[in-house]
C-alpha cells in the first residue's frame, strides 16, 4: 500500500491528477500549490508507511 501511495502520488504526477480531475469537472476547492502540497503529503504518508517497521499489538 506504501509503494503503490508513493508510485501514484509522486510530486511530478501532480499536474496529472489535476488534470484529471478537471476533466472529470471536480472542483476540489484547492490551488495549484495547495493540490501540489496535498500529493507531496500522500507521497510522504506513502514512504513512511514502507518504510516504518511493522509492529505488532498482543
Amino acid at each position: 500500500m506504501g509503494i503503490a501511495s508513493m508510485i501514484l502520488f509522486m510530486p511530478v504526477n501532480s499536474p496529472l491528477w489535476r488534470m484529471g480531475v478537471n476533466e472529470l469537472g471536480i472542483d476540489i476547492g484547492l490551488s495549484e500549490f495547495g493540490f501540489f502540497g496535498a500529493s507531496v503529503l500522500m507521497f510522504i504518508l506513502g514512504a513512511v508507511f514502507t518504510f516504518t517497521p511493522k509492529t505488532k499489538f498482543d
